[in-house]
């Protein structure tokens, strides 16, 4: 049988705020995946500083990679200049422009992207957070998760690819009977082109979820009586 030792034994609301710290750092977690500090915790504000802390160092910090330079084109003679647009402007104070009303925050880590301590200790994710406050910037925000949601996974040329290989292999199949009638074939084609592109879809864990939870895949507010 198991040994049990003292600290097992200690149930965990008897513990004190550094042996949780120890335990946790002990088992090499992510910061991420470590529990949001409790409020009503003894030490809860140093405890929630070191949270955001270790949350902004491990997750919020930019670090360069290829993706930073998706865009660039060395033949074009652009310029490698990050997508992110790190490191950014170091500004010393927060100031607000009279004429313009443009809010420029204090930066002093040209590396941290944006966050709000109490969102990022909540949510135990990163993030890059702007105050939107004007009409433009309104409507960017409105464009870019538009864009986002909508986009493909696959792209243009991608696709005709995939459906020309369709195409080809329904030809070179062995098992297509000749005496078939256009629409069967037109069917196994379109079947075909089918599975070929729902095998290249990328699925989100949400979709993944709700499929295996049987839950449905669209909301209304409303009722709708059919037809039929």
């Amino acid at each position: 049988s198991p040994i049990l030792t003292p600290w097992s034994q200690t149930p965990a609301h008897d513990r004190s705020t550094i042996d949780m710290n120890i335990s946790y750092n002990q088992l090499n977690l992510l910061p991420a995946c470590l529990p949001t500090p409790n409020p009503s915790s003894p030490n809860s504000i140093s405890r929630f500083r070191a949270d955001v802390t270790q949350l902004v160092e491990s997750g919020n910090t930019h670090k360069h990679s290829d993706r930073c330079y998706k865009y660039y084109n060395a033949n074009r003679g652009d310029k490698k200049i990050c997508c992110m647009r790190m490191p950014r402007k170091l500004v010393p104070v927060s100031t607000i422009d009279p004429d313009t009303g443009h809010i420029s925050m204090r930066r002093s880590d040209p590396w941290i992207n944006n966050f709000n301590e109490y969102l990022i200790s909540a949510c135990h994710s990163n993030m890059d957070i702007k105050f939107i406050w004007t009409g433009s910037d309104a409507k960017a925000l409105v464009y870019y998760i538009t864009d986002y949601v909508t986009k493909m996974s696959l792209s243009f040329h991608d696709t005709f690819s995939l459906v020309q290989k369709s195409i080809t292999s329904l030809q070179n199949s062995n098992n297509q009977l000749d005496n078939e009638n256009i629409i069967e074939k037109s069917r196994k084609l379109v079947l075909r082109c089918y599975n070929t592109l729902a095998s290249q879809q990328e699925l989100s864990g949400v979709q993944v979820a709700s499929n295996l939870m049987n839950w449905n895949d669209h909301y209304t507010t409303h009722k709708f009586q059919g037809r039929y």
